[in-house]
């Protein structure tokens, strides 16, 4: 996969963290009956913690302080979850087009998302040490 441009595996790993966070929400709702909202207070960390790993891994090839870049990481995605909810909002009430259009409010308030966290994670979370 490191033929692949980071921004481009970062992106891969997002997918594949969305697909975590669904599997595991629907697993706890089908198989145990968890409350939908209960069971994402534990699909998203471990969510968090696959993409963590997987872009520590693939994305920016990460060595040394683990526990320090995991805890950069979780700051960066939360700045994010907040980037996303502030542009979702600011275009749902500024906007008569995005307030008929949640999905299409969501999804560029999602690549705004996309593109703080990648530029939060290659310049923090994940940042060579000198």
């Amino acid at each position: 996969m490191t033929i692949l441009p980071p921004w481009l595996r970062f992106a891969v790993v997002g997918t594949v963290g969305f697909v975590v966070d669904a599997g595991v929400l629907l697993g706890l709702i089908e198989a145990f009956g968890a409350h939908p909202v209960l069971a994402r207070g534990i699909s998203v960390p471990v969510a968090v913690w696959a993409t963590w790993y997987l872009n520590r891994r693939f994305t920016f090839e990460a060595r040394g302080d683990a526990w320090g870049s995991f805890l950069r990481y979780v700051v960066v995605s939360l700045g994010g979850a907040g980037v996303n909810v502030a542009t979702y909002a600011a275009l749902m009430f500024s906007s008569s087009t995005f307030a008929t259009r949640p999905l299409a409010a969501l999804a560029v308030a999602s690549v705004v998302a996309l593109v703080f966290n990648y530029l939060g994670s290659k310049h923090f979370a994940f940042r060579r040490r000198v």
